[in-house]
């Protein structure tokens, strides 16, 4: 049985914005998460040097990703963490560049000897300007549909976070609900794994 402070939650940013809206979110749901016990960490893809999937194949294979970036140095962070926190704002109806070309780069996790092993819980939290739209969440849950394909299904149902009338930068400032929200939902997810542990 691993000990509470052995469990790590990752959160990953994809927006350019340190302090934007979606990561701001993302970092209120890692305090939940921390409040459980978990050690967190959260990476910044935009401050990263990275390329996307080259189509080699050879992770199909079972060998390590012929990509040599800073990617690299987080792929360890990832395979030990219970929790994935993924965050990016909504850009042309989609998630940002930095968040889809570090999830095409996720492919050698669905892959021996790199999958990924034991109960997880993910999250995939868009933000966006616009009023309520159902297609931004529909965009969402399929990226986080593709959790399945890393884990065997250990993930679970991957929570999926739309917030809408998120425009302006620091739009979150004025939205203590949702902090509260995703603060919630952190300790909720958290809680859920702790009985697999």
């Amino acid at each position: 049985m691993k000990e509470t402070n052995d469990l790590l939650a990752v959160g990953i940013a994809g927006s350019p914005r340190k302090r934007g809206n979606s990561s701001s979110l993302l970092r209120a749901y890692l305090e939940g998460v921390s409040s459980e016990g978990f050690k967190t960490e959260f990476i910044y893809l935009n401050g990263m040097i990275f390329r996307g999937c080259q189509a080699c194949d050879r992770c199909v294979q079972g060998k390590t990703c012929s990509v040599k970036d800073d990617l690299n140095t987080i792929f360890s962070v990832l395979q030990r963490a219970q929790i994935w926190a993924l965050a990016s704002p909504i850009y042309y109806d989609g998630v940002s560049g930095q968040l889809k070309m570090f999830f095409d780069r996720l492919r050698f996790t669905t892959y021996d000897p790199y999958k990924l092993k034991g109960p997880r819980r993910g999250i995939l939290i868009v933000t966006y300007e616009d009023n309520k739209k159902k297609e931004y969440f529909e965009t969402a849950s399929q990226l986080a549909n593709y959790f399945t394909w890393n884990d065997r299904g250990d993930f679970g149902k991957v929570r999926v976070v739309a917030e809408s009338n998120l425009g302006p930068k620091g739009a979150w400032k004025s939205r203590p609900d949702l902090l509260n929200k995703l603060k919630d939902l952190g300790k909720k997810q958290a809680r859920e794994l702790k009985e697999f542990y």
